[in-house]
């Protein structure tokens, strides 16, 4: 069963998300970063990477990633794909894990995020199956295999996941700018 042109122009809005909220999320960080650690600028731009910064753009990043995993998911679902429901799931285990976080349920909230690991590799697996170009294809393939990872190295080494992680995001935000760029060339095509 392949992608119609509908559920790829509905596709086109994850993408897209997906590229501007990771985008976002990695250029504040770098720049937030660089200020304060290798200039000598006063506030405000100190301000930008104190921790509390740090945790509210991470929230929204989350509350974003999760809205476009569950648009993801819905759009498949509605196309008759039933690995849509995948994103969903990811979505309900990572909303359910951070509750359980909030009223102290560690060991609950330690399973149910394991869970949501699974799931987040099970998403990029989804996104390396709907690719409809062969580069995206593999930068979502790589980034699966990266997040596995960047889970072992976790418990080795775990400094380095934050290296691995922003080669995912990077990877990411490549390989939905090709589906983007494929899609609207389908688009274009077609007229």
């Amino acid at each position: 069963m392949s992608l119609g042109a509908r559920l790829l122009n509905r596709l086109a809005w994850f993408y897209v998300g997906f590229v501007l909220v990771n985008f976002a999320s990695l250029l504040w960080l770098f720049i937030s970063s660089y200020l304060t650690i290798y200039t000598d600028l006063p506030l405000p731009y100190f301000m930008l990477y104190i921790p509390n910064n740090i945790a509210i753009v991470a929230l929204v990043t989350l509350a974003l990633i999760l809205g476009l995993y569950t648009y993801m998911g819905v759009t498949l679902v509605r196309g008759g794909f039933s690995r849509g429901y995948v994103p969903v799931f990811f979505t309900a285990s990572v909303v359910v894990g951070l509750a359980l976080l909030l009223i102290r349920q560690f060991i609950a909230a330690i399973v149910v995020l394991i869970i949501a690991l699974a799931l987040l590799i099970g998403n990029y697996a989804v996104l390396t199956s709907i690719a409809t170009h062969r580069a995206s294809m593999y930068m979502w393939l790589t980034s699966t295999l990266l997040i596995i990872a960047a889970a072992i190295l976790a418990v080795i080494r775990s400094p380095l996941v934050n290296y691995v992680g922003a080669t995912i995001q990077s990877l990411s935000i490549l390989a939905c700018a090709i589906e983007v760029w494929s899609i609207m060339g389908r688009q274009g095509q077609a007229r």
